[in-house]
């Protein structure tokens, strides 16, 4: 994805004197700071649980990250398995795993490192999660990749659950930039930049964690991610072309706000 730079986010970046560009946010250390700043946001979680709750059998969670939302699935007792990219996030989320505070029933926990659009299973799984909007990161042929995927391995009667930022409610608005600045504990701050390339249809999201040592002195480090800003109307379009129907569009009650996320809405599909 060919994004145009951010200004904003360059010229926050020279005032801290950070002269290296950003990694990728799902680089190692950018998975633990992502981590960090979702551990605790609920959003989506509500509306993916009751959906969940209405499907039978083994679930599959894709783009599942460090667990944000495996732990509350993990809670409902039943098999699950997730896939993930990221080796260093599927090595936090094992470790998770493995205690009573985030797995309480000790379920079985089946991870796969795979692209969420080169996923391969067996088949037989009565819901498949795909959460935090997570289909933006993908191009137009990821995204028929996955679809096929997904129907190929849900049961007769199993249902696909994906939350989607509806891009078409933003369309009359010429700016969508913005800033945030939110306490990353007692000695450290975050800095959030996100900007629409409109020319090329995306949101680009940059992430400046600072962090203060006792004698005053600070250090930053900067993680950036590019997500396509998608039709809702392309995307019922690429859904329904890979024989997947869309059952339920449910709004979504946003946790935590932020200058480039609202209007979200989880959509319930079926065969």
């Amino acid at each position: 994805m060919n994004i145009a730079p951010d200004k904003t986010a360059d010229a926050i970046l020279r005032v801290l004197g950070h002269v290296d560009p950003p990694e990728d946010l799902y680089s190692a250390s950018g998975s633990r700071l992502y981590d960090q700043i979702t551990a605790n946001d609920l959003t989506e979680l509500p509306e993916i649980l009751a959906a969940v709750r209405k499907t039978s059998g083994p679930i599959l969670e894709l783009a599942a990250g460090s667990g944000r939302i495996t732990r509350p699935l993990l809670a409902l007792g039943r098999p699950l398995a997730v896939v993930d990219s990221s080796p260093e996030m599927l090595a936090m989320l094992k470790e998770k795993a493995g205690t009573k505070a985030f797995n309480p029933r000790g379920v079985a926990l089946e991870l796969m490192e795979a692209d969420m659009s080169r996923f391969e299973v067996d088949g037989g799984y009565g819901c498949v999660v795909l959460g935090a909007s997570s289909i933006t990161l993908l191009e137009p042929a990821g995204r028929r990749e996955l679809f096929r995927r997904v129907r190929d391995c849900l049961t007769p009667d199993g249902r696909f659950l994906l939350t989607v930022l509806n891009a078409d409610s933003h369309e009359a608005s010429v700016n969508n930039d913005g800033t945030a600045i939110s306490a990353l504990g007692d000695d450290a701050f975050l800095i959030t930049a996100e900007s629409r390339d409109p020319v090329n249809g995306a949101r680009h999201v940059t992430m400046v964690h600072v962090s203060f040592s006792v004698d005053g002195t600070y250090r930053s480090s900067a993680y950036a991610s590019d997500v396509a800003f998608l039709s809702n109307s392309l995307l019922e379009e690429e859904i329904t072309a890979e024989r997947l129907s869309i059952l339920e569009r449910l709004p979504v009650r946003i946790a935590s706000p932020s200058p480039g996320l609202n209007d979200v809405e989880l959509w319930v599909c079926g065969k």
